[in-house]
């Protein structure tokens, strides 16, 4: 998502100076590159939610406390951010979910974002920051990393080796958003004042079996897919974003249909 966020600002005509570990870069000790800076999208984390389970201190520290280390480094060179936040609502969210609906977190990943967020608006009234937060549902495209669901998905449905395609859940549906989506809420924020706080999604939702219908459809191949019927602790069933305040605030509307997006993830594995 960085690497796309980038390539968009520099075609608008944007300098951009990168912060992440490929580059060196470490939330927890690091110092951001702000000289000359007018923005900052905060996009560091760690992510992967499974994961999150086994070691949710780290998640935190990461997270949260690394989160706080960039606004205090741009509270003190007065540069307005832009915090990446997920999905907070947990079991039991109304369909469409609104953003003053009350955040209960699913899983540690969820909690330490969560934390964050309260950080981001702590420093957006306490010392008059400019702070959005955006509370990204399930972002996806081509360059995500395997582990997660779309990308393993499209790569069985590449391979001919793959006879079936076998998850662990045909039923949970989410609210599926393209990165270059995303990239456009991003940047729609800029210049945005005060400390507001906006969902991210395509304002649809769409099941695990749809995500493996539309990669089959879009690799032009056909191929059974079943379940093992293994259902998710605090699994929520159903997720759709209501994405009409940052409409309002900014004019922002993904543009990105689902199967369009799919199809960009299936052209992405493409050999060259």
């Amino acid at each position: 998502m960085g690497r796309r966020l980038t390539a968009r600002l520099r075609a608008l005509g944007v300098d951009v100076a990168g912060f992440s570990r490929s580059t060196g870069g470490d939330l927890l000790t690091g110092e951001l590159p702000l000289e000359g800076a007018g923005h900052v999208f905060h996009l560091g984390a760690l992510s992967f939610v499974p994961d999150s389970w086994n070691d949710p201190a780290t998640y935190h520290l990461v997270n949260t406390h690394g989160t706080v280390r960039v606004l205090d480094q741009c509270r003190r060179t007065g540069v307005p951010v832009t915090f990446i936040s997920t999905f907070v609502y947990g079991a039991g969210a109304p369909v469409p979910v609104p953003e003053d609906f009350p955040p209960n977190p699913a899983n540690p990943y969820a909690w330490s974002k969560l934390a964050a967020e309260d950080a981001c608006r702590f420093f957006a009234k306490t010392f008059g920051m400019d702070v959005t937060v955006l509370r990204l549902f399930n972002a996806f495209g081509p360059g995500q990393k395997d582990s997660f669901l779309i990308p393993t998905i499209a790569r069985q449905a590449v391979d001919p080796s793959v006879k079936e395609i076998v998850v662990a859940d045909l039923a949970p549906r989410r609210d599926f958003v393209h990165v270059d989506d995303v990239v456009g809420a991003m940047i729609s924020t800029i210049g945005m004042p005060g400390g507001g706080t906006f969902n991210v999604g395509s304002g649809k939702s769409h099941s695990v079996g749809d995500v493996i219908a539309a990669c089959l459809k879009a690799a032009g191949t056909d191929k059974p897919y079943s379940d093992r019927g293994e259902r998710r602790e605090n699994e929520v069933m159903d997720v759709v974003a209501d994405i009409s305040t940052l409409t309002a605030a900014t004019g922002w509307r993904p543009q990105v249909e689902f199967e369009n997006g799919m199809k960009s993830v299936i052209e992405a594995l493409a050999p060259c």
